[in-house]
């Protein structure tokens, strides 16, 4: 009876001290534009913090912590932090009023959503600006803004937890 209590508390104390792993993911990233890479074959933005590395088809591990992480580039052997990551969202073809802000280079925060636009070649330093978002039913699209601006639509992505 003893050593059965003995053998039970000591696996219950064995299941305690086992640390949460965080998943980890084989990955090729390439850069899109500063602290926006996308992984090769996928629909998935890595949006990192203070990230220099030019990377092209590079190959990494991804290491996931709820929204975040960490990068570990295998050539450079550089590590970076992952602030979240996004997956392609399948937004409905039509015309949306939307204010956004310029997170980085085209990568533009939806106000009150979890969405991000993807664009391309945008020089747009919007700041809680109201743009008009034109989405075709191939996914694609235009961003406009009230001075003008135009900017070509890559995606529309969604914050993803891991």
């Amino acid at each position: 009876m003893k050593k059965t209590l003995l053998a039970a508390l000591a696996a219950m104390m064995c299941l305690q001290a086992t640390p949460a792993l965080a998943e980890n993911y084989e990955v090729n990233l390439t850069r899109k534009g500063r602290n926006v890479y996308k992984v090769d074959g996928k629909d998935i933005i890595i949006q990192t913090r203070y990230c220099y590395v030019y990377a092209y088809s590079e190959e990494a591990i991804f290491k996931s912590s709820g929204y975040g992480g960490e990068v570990i580039f295998f050539d450079s052997k550089d590590k970076c932090d992952v602030k979240a990551v996004f997956g392609v969202s399948k937004q409905k073809p039509g015309k949306y009023v939307v204010t956004v802000s310029r997170e980085d280079d085209d990568w533009y925060e939806v106000f009150g959503t979890s969405s991000y636009i993807k664009t391309s070649s945008c020089l747009s330093l919007a700041l809680g600006e109201e743009a008009y978002l034109t989405i075709s039913p191939s996914g694609f699209g235009r961003l406009r803004f009230d001075d003008g601006d135009d900017c070509m639509v890559e995606a529309v992505y969604t914050k993803l937890r891991l």
